[in-house]
């Protein structure tokens, strides 16, 4: 098996071979950059500004895949993760701003997706261009389902460094189980046209990985068998690396079901921030109810936020061994799965 190259509670990834490694051509920003990332989690230091931003482009997606939230939430009627109850996609003009602020700041990163697919936001290469443009490492999550390569020629030139896939399974049945409405020849295509253009640009330091949740109930010979499938079919396309997460049910109450996790610090808290495409922010991609808001980054500063009382009260609770005390945390799946063995 290849070496563990990252792990947390819910997901772990593959580290890639030699000969696709985009880490020896990036510079020495990225290796500080990386550094703070850890060092903020291990210390749980927040310092003045967050480290990375995640921006959700777009609320809408043009797949209803069932492992997926937002199609429990369409399914069942649920509002709290589109209140408003209506399709949009992030003001322009909001967005510029956050990334002002967040270069002059201290910010390095920022990712383009949470519970839409990015693909559908009409300013998504506009979106890539400006955060590029201001120093800053530029990631983006997608189906690929639209990513033709005229897209990946744009998104490439405007200086997106970052691409992960995701893709469920490496058999075609399965595959278009899990993502009802896409195309397992097509994304495929579409993925190994994304490669091709980023090898004819010449970009070694992009990072691409494709990941899938791994299927619930799978017993460990087929998990084994499905995991070297799934990297054989990726390596073999050039992806650097892949990934597998565990699966987590939605609206479950873990630490009721499960009990608590004594000592579990959220270490996502003292380094990133979450910006809804409507302007509300959190601290946490898996607040699709949002219960955590920590204020409105469309009524204030992210510095304002960052630095506010609720984001402050989120991490002394964690820090204090108290995560329980908040309702949101305590039913999530991550400290749960931390008592798990990997």
């Amino acid at each position: 098996m290849d070496r563990v190259a990252y792990q947390s509670p819910t997901y772990y990834e593959l580290a890639p071979p030699p000969e696709l490694d985009w880490r020896p051509f990036r510079g020495p920003d990225y290796q500080e950059y990386r550094r703070q990332w850890d060092e903020r989690a291990l210390r749980g230091e927040a310092g003045a500004f967050p480290l990375h931003l995640d921006v959700d482009p777009t609320n809408r997606c043009n797949l209803s895949c069932p492992i997926c939230p937002r199609t429990h939430y369409l399914r069942t009627g649920r509002r709290a993760w589109n209140p408003a109850g209506v399709w949009g996609d992030m003001d322009f003009t909001l967005y510029e701003r956050l990334i002002e602020e967040g270069a002059a700041g201290g910010l390095r990163s920022v990712k383009l997706n949470f519970l839409g697919e990015p693909l559908l936001a009409p300013r998504l290469t506009d979106m890539v261009r400006r955060a590029a443009q201001a120093g800053l490492w530029v990631m983006l999550n997608t189906n690929a389902t639209l990513l033709t390569e005229a897209r990946a020629e744009a998104l490439l030139t405007a200086g997106l460094t970052d691409i992960f896939f995701s893709f469920d399974s490496p058999y075609e049945e399965q595959y278009e189980k899990a993502r009802p409405g896409a195309d397992y020849k097509g994304v495929l295509a579409n993925i190994r046209a994304f490669m091709a253009v980023r090898e004819r640009l010449g970009l070694k330091a992009v990072q691409t990985r494709a990941s899938m949740i791994l299927p619930q109930g799978a017993g460990p010979e087929d998990l084994a068998r499905i995991q070297a499938d799934y990297i054989r079919l990726f390596r073999g396309l050039g992806v650097a690396e892949v990934g597998f997460g565990r699966p987590t049910a939605v609206g479950r109450d873990y630490g009721r079901a499960f009990g608590l996790s004594p000592g579990f610090v959220c270490p996502d808290l003292f380094r990133r921030i979450f910006v809804f495409w409507d302007g509300p922010a959190g601290p946490c991609c898996g607040d699709w109810d949002r219960r955590l808001l920590v204020g409105r980054a469309n009524l204030k500063s992210l510095g304002e936020i960052w630095r506010g009382r609720a984001y402050g009260k989120l991490r002394a609770a964690h820090l204090a061994g108290r995560y329980e005390d908040i309702p949101a945390c305590r039913s999530c799946s991550v400290p749960y799965l931390s008592q798990l063995k990997t």
